[in-house]
Formats: structure tokens, sequence, C-alpha cells
């Protein structure tokens, strides 16, 4: 009897025991499933972050990268896009797809990819060979957080640019400079990065040339300043929200020519001055992009009045480096960047003018949808 029960036991024992290994089995290869799917979901992932530094190094517009597979991290992602298509002249939607693979796992995630460009990389930026920036007085706000051109308020889910970006470290020297007997704030970004900077994109060639190519569409109102050397425009308003207008004016061959903004002047577009200076002297606003391109040209802000742009300001000297200031602010002066004030100018530019400058604009990259494919 009591061999009997011994027996028992020892069976019931065996067969709990090789219960648990079964279980311990099973455990083991969920555990190990789970891991795989794992393991080729985030390397699904790498892969659309992969596709998101190849679509902002793309020179083409609309970007046309290539699918491609990449070994990483012990397994493989490989990304296709299935979708590339412009929504306008200044952005475009990239559906991107991406598997990952981990040994027996695969896993496929989507997500749709927005490029954005950007006819200013700052609030100003000031190229080429400038010889003085000056911040004499008056309450001055140059930011470059993202504003609303309607209301004038940043937008706080948007990128911000610089407050001021230079092509060269001289000129940034001039800048920081000028700037350190501002109030704190009055040049801002938003970010912990500063909020002046050297920056690659647009270089003085690029904005020489896009002065150039603007100016020689049929669109363009070009005038000259005459040869007393001195064009004043007073009290007048140039476009609208719906019709923004392409502005040219071009200095005398000679130094010394300026252009003055007096009274109220207001205007969206773009407004391009060439080889001759620019001086607001009463109220200023202004919707879009101005540029100041050439020999011996400035930007100088005196007399009172609110003076404000939204939008961006480029100021390039072409000539040989001079004592004149290239930027010289003497009154009160607001200049925000705002993406939506560039973009209302995009129906200016022709295709051919973009397609030479694509290459030279800042870009940002939203991710707009994600989804999983597969479980």
């Amino acid at each position: 009897m009591i061999l009997f029960s011994s027996l028992a036991i020892l069976s019931a024992l065996l067969m709990v025991g090789i219960g648990a290994r079964v279980m311990l089995q099973n455990d083991y290869r969920v555990l190990t499933n789970l891991r795989g799917s794992i393991e080729a979901f985030y390397l699904a992932t790498a892969g659309l972050e992969w596709s998101k530094n190849e679509i902002s190094q793309a020179a083409s517009f609309p970007p046309s990268p290539a699918a491609r597979s990449e070994n990483f991290g012990g397994g493989t992602f490989a990304v296709n896009f299935p979708t590339v298509a412009p929504n306008d002249s200044l952005s475009a939607r990239i559906v991107v797809r991406s598997t990952g693979t981990a040994g027996t796992s695969v896993q496929t995630v989507e997500a749709q990819l927005r490029k954005s460009y950007d006819l200013a990389d700052a609030a100003i930026g000031l190229r080429g060979n400038g010889a003085q920036v000056v911040f004499g007085g008056g309450a001055v706000l140059v930011s470059g957080r993202d504003h609303d051109p309607v209301t004038g308020k940043p937008i706080s889910s948007a990128k911000p640019r610089a407050a001021v970006t230079a092509d060269s470290d001289s000129l940034l020297g001039l800048i920081n400079a000028a700037a350190g007997g501002l109030p704190p704030g009055s040049l801002e970004n938003g970010a912990s990065t500063p909020a002046s900077i050297t920056s690659d994109h647009l270089p003085a060639a690029a904005i020489n040339q896009l002065a150039s190519s603007l100016c020689g569409q049929a669109a363009a109102i070009v005038s000259a300043v005459p040869a007393t050397g001195a064009l004043t425009y007073e009290n007048q308003t140039w476009g609208s929200g719906g019709s923004p207008e392409l502005r040219c004016v071009d200095g005398l061959a000679e130094s010394g020519d300026t252009v003055t903004l007096a009274g109220s002047v207001a205007g969206k577009g773009i407004l391009i001055v060439r080889n001759a200076d620019v001086i607001v002297t009463g109220q200023l606003r202004w919707e879009g992009l101005i540029i100041v391109s050439g020999a011996e040209v400035g930007f100088k802000v005196i007399g009172g009045g609110n003076k404000e742009l939204i939008g961006g300001l480029i100021l390039n000297e072409t000539g040989a480096p001079g004592g004149k200031a290239i930027l010289d602010i003497q009154s009160d002066l607001k200049v925000l960047f705002s993406r939506q004030a560039l973009a209302n100018t995009a129906p200016l530019l022709s295709t051919a003018v973009l397609n030479n400058v694509y290459t030279h604009l800042p870009t940002t990259i939203q991710q707009e949808y994600w989804r999983a494919v597969t479980p």
C-alpha cells in the first residue's frame, strides 16, 4: 500500500514537472516572439527617422528620395515612398512606409511628412560685406518666432528661426557687438539656442541672383532712382492680402542714392531695392519679404511712427567693405518672422525662379500622421 502511494505521488510530480516544462517553453516562445516584434517595430520607426533626414537633405522639389534598405541594430529596415506630391510651390507631402525586420519578426509603419520651404532663414538676414551694424535707439524687437501675420502673435507650436543670421563669423560679431547694448529679449527666437547665428542658407550670391530674377519677371513693378539720387515714396499702399505685389527699385551706378519711405507706407508682397539705401522715416507696415541688395546699400530706420515688418528682411552688401552700416536702427522697430506672410508671397515667384532657389532655402519637416500597418 505504501509502495503504491509513493508511486502515485511520483507519477503526479512527474506530470507536474512535464507540464511546468511545457509552460516554460511556451512562455519562452511567447517572450521571444514579443521581443522580436518590439525590435522589428523599433527598426521600422528608425527607418522613419532616417527618411526624415533624407527628405530634409533632398535638393529637388518635390523631394524624390529613393527606396532603400539598411542594416541597423542587429536587424534591417526597408523604406519606400509610395506618395510624393506638392501641396503648393513651397511645400510637399511625402508618404513614407518603413518595414523593420528582426529575425522572423516583421513590423511596418507608415507616416505622412510635410516638407516646407521658408523664403527667409530669420527675421533679419545679413549677407556679404557689411561693415557696420547699429542699434542706436528706440525700442527694438527682432523675433525669430513664427508669427501669425493677422494677429501679430507668435505661434507656440511652430518651429522658430533665429532672430538674425549672418553668413560669416565677422558679420555675426558685428551683430552681437551692436546687440550688446539692447535690453534683454530684444533679439529672441523662443529657444535655448542663441538668437543670432551664422547660416549657410541663402548665401550672398543666391540673394543677388534671386533679386535679379524677380525684378526681371513680367509681373514686377520696376522703378528707378532719378538722376538726383533720391527717390521718396510717401503715404503708399502696395498690394493686399489677396493680391500681393512685387516692387523693385533700381539705384544708380554711383553710390549714395537713397529710397525713402515716408509718411505712412503699407504693403503686402515683396519689395526689392538694388544698389541704393533704404531709409524709413515714417510709419511702416509690411507683410512679406524685403530684400536690399547691391553695392553700398543699407537699411536705416529713423523718426517716429510704428514700424513693423512681418515676414523677413534680407540685406546683402555685394560691394567692397566700407564704413557704412548695413543695418542702422535709430528708432522703434519690430521685425517678426512669419512663415505665412512669406508663403503668401509665393505666387509672385515663377517656377523657374523657385527651381533656382530651392536648394538654398531653409526647410522644416513635420509629421502629419503615423500609423502601424501590421499589428
